[in-house]
């Protein structure tokens, strides 16, 4: 049960990484000509992405394809925005390797506004400039008004951002800041991940037991669970006791993932050898060591003197190899906390297994020392 919740949990966290990748964010259309969708959402202190799609509907193809960010709000300074990552004017052959786009294709340019102050949550009126020829050379222009729609920024998100801005007065650095933040968060659900390994420790002594069970009432199912269920109360052993602190600590890991996200701040800081805490390591680091961590937590989570089976074995390895894989497209202030977490939950289960390990040696050898002092006595 543990296992699976694990993997669910993974998957889970892997949805909500992917989310919008799978499908287009921009309606489909088959009004003829050259339509302009533009598609454009976030919140305050984010960076937003705004994507503008060209689709030529047109039975020729259309040529040198250019698209200029106008103004914003009405402001043609953009405020109370800026530019984050691109121009305001971008060519079709600086995103593709063809100035053209064939008839019954399209073409999306991406423009990242964001916001470097706590702006108002509404709809700002945000206007483009589409401009390109024709099959027969002619020059034409499409202005496109749409909505930029800023919304509130959630409030666990919020007070996660708090507390990293607390820390980094601390620090003085967005980077150590997270590594704290995650190790103070690793500390809070200390207990949990303790309660979890003895739930799973107690499991694992009574699993003889468990196996005469299964095999003596194998005809009788509903006898099985029965005294299965009787053995856990005598033994003081909580069926979900490996599964309930997954459970409670994945919320939280996933709203933190949610406040790194494209935060603002993090633009123009500098950490060790990444020259931006929002924008891929290009020296492909960091990914390496979400393989490193991930796998050395995977390893020190095995209880020792239980079996791997394969699909144990096969996890351990291939969630870190996909993980690394997806890793090298996201921003380094996300992998940072995912490496410090995976880190400290490494030390942290070396540290639990090796306490429980000692604690069950003490219970073994206390009493052959009574036996001992019996004996002299006598």
């Amino acid at each position: 049960m543990k296992k699976i919740l694990l993997v669910l949990g993974f998957v889970l966290l892997v949805s909500i990484f992917l989310t919008g990748c799978a499908t287009s964010p921009f309606p489909k259309t088959t009004e003829p000509g050259v339509i302009v969708q533009v598609v454009g959402s976030g919140h305050p202190l984010e960076n937003v992405p705004v994507g503008v799609r060209v689709v030529n509907n047109t039975t020729d193809p259309i040529l040198d394809v250019t698209v200029k960010l106008v103004s914003i709000n009405g402001n043609e300074d953009l405020k109370p925005f800026e530019l984050w990552k691109s121009t305001r004017v971008v060519l079709l052959k600086d995103i593709s390797k063809t100035s053209v786009i064939d008839a019954g294709k399209d073409a999306t340019f991406t423009f990242y506004i964001t916001s470097y102050t706590e702006i108002e949550a509404k709809p700002y009126p945000i206007k483009f400039e589409v401009t390109y020829k024709d099959a027969n050379g002619k020059v034409i222009t499409i202005d496109k008004e749409a909505i930029l729609n800023i919304t509130p920024t959630s409030g666990f998100y919020k007070f996660m951002r708090l507390i990293i801005e607390w820390i980094n007065k601390v620090t003085k650095n967005y980077g150590l800041a997270i590594i704290v933040l995650t190790i103070l968060i690793k500390l809070a659900t200390h207990p949990l991940t303790r309660y979890q390994f003895k739930s799973t420790a107690k499991l694992q002594e009574i699993q003889p037991e468990l196996k005469k069970i299964q095999e003596k009432y194998k005809d009788n199912p509903q006898k099985q669970q029965q005294e299965i269920v009787k053995l856990y109360k005598e033994k003081g052993v909580n069926m979900y006791g490996g599964c309930l602190p997954v459970l409670i600590q994945w919320p939280l890991l996933i709203v933190l993932y949610g406040a790194l996200m494209n935060y603002a701040p993090f633009n123009n800081v500098r950490f060790l050898w990444l020259s931006n805490l929002n924008i891929p390591d290009k020296f492909y680091i960091l990914p390496a060591l979400v393989f490193l961590s991930m796998f050395l937590q995977s390893k020190t989570s095995q209880m020792p003197g239980t079996e791997m089976d394969a699909n144990t074995r096969m996890f351990m390895y291939f969630l870190p190899i996909i993980f690394a894989v997806w890793a090298v497209s996201w921003p380094p202030s996300v992998l940072l906390y995912w490496i410090t977490f995976s880190l400290t939950a490494t030390f942290e289960q070396y540290l639990i297994i090796r306490s429980l390990e000692n604690f069950k040696r003490m219970a073994l050898e206390e009493p052959k020392e009574v036996i001992k002092k019996d004996k002299k006595e006598k």
